[in-house]
């Protein structure tokens, strides 16, 4: 796991809500460890626009750094941000500051961001939650700390009222809809309101072998060539991906003719930034591995086979 250093910005309409919903939805390319405030600047570069709302988070991170870039734009588009001119508005704005000690410098990428140590915007937020970068954020001038202003009581102003007796009534219906579907998970995602329902899934087995029939046995035991009892095949038990994502396999990864423990993590789906894991259920041999370690999987496709 690498740490991310992410900043956070918009100007476009309720800049803070933006903000607190890129906050949000960096689930998407790791787990957010620690996060700042929220902080107001003037624009940079083009002064002609609205003042902006910025943030900072430290996420941690199993993407390299052009993946993580990649995962990051197309969340950019996701949250609605459009092309526009260099340094022009936004709806959000998701930036690497900088990745673990990463040094890079490339054509689509430089890292540590090459103006970071120049933007009080993205330093005051990054020093509130990263200390090594607070004498940096120190060594700017009067001038340039005058300008950030942070947000009181940001999260309050910005908090959805929830009608609960609403929420319970399309928890329920929710939950309807998934059983009457078929399905193990159904979610509603509606800007900072989430419901989620799930069910309890079960791993599908094989049918146990037929007993022996009568005709197949000689003074009550089985046919065998030397007289002895030939074990009958034990049934599988076939793990599929209960969700679409990207499957990881859990340290240490397991192997073919490997035995594992009772209900032990073999694997986890990864998908929209939530860690959905795979166990083995009972104690047992690994029969088959189907999928390879970071491969896209989809609803239902097999993972593991274990040998009870």
């Amino acid at each position: 796991m690498a740490l991310a250093r992410i900043g956070i910005g918009s100007n476009i309409g309720d800049a803070a809500r933006s903000v607190e919903r890129g906050l949000a939805e960096l689930r998407a390319v790791g787990v957010v460890v620690a996060r700042s405030g929220l902080y107001r600047s003037k624009a940079w570069g083009v002064r002609a626009q609205a003042d902006f709302v910025n943030a900072a988070a430290l996420v941690e991170t199993e993407l390299e750094p052009h993946a993580l870039l990649a995962a990051l734009k197309a969340l950019e588009r996701r949250l609605g941000r459009r092309p526009t001119y260099r340094w022009g508005p936004r709806v959000i704005d998701l930036d690497i500051l900088a990745y673990d000690e990463a040094r890079i410098d490339e054509a689509d990428l430089v890292l540590p961001h090459p103006r970071l140590r120049e933007r009080a915007f993205a330093l005051v937020p990054l020093a509130e939650i990263d200390p090594a970068f607070a004498a940096a954020r120190d060594a700017l001038g009067a001038r340039e700390l005058a300008g950030i202003q942070r947000i009181p009581d940001a999260a309050a102003r910005t908090a959805r009222v929830v009608d609960w007796d609403e929420t319970l009534e399309r928890a329920r219906a929710a939950a309807e809809f998934c059983a009457s579907a078929g399905l193990v998970r159904f979610r509603i995602d509606e800007d900072d309101l989430a419901i989620e329902v799930r069910r309890p899934s079960r791993a599908s087995r094989q049918p146990a072998p037929a007993p022996a029939s009568e005709a197949s046995r000689t003074n009550g035991t089985p046919n065998s060539t030397n007289g002895s009892t030939a074990p009958a095949e034990r049934a599988k038990v076939v793990l599929k991906a209960e969700f679409v994502g990207i499957v990881r396999f859990s340290r240490p990864s397991v192997t073919p003719g490997a035995q594992v423990a009772e209900n032990r993590e073999l694997a986890y789906v990864e998908s929209l930034g939530i860690r959905n894991p795979v166990r083995s259920g009972g104690k047992g041999r690994v029969a088959e591995v189907f999928v390879a370690d970071g491969q896209a999987v989809e609803y239902g496709q097999p993972l593991f086979s274990i040998e009870p």
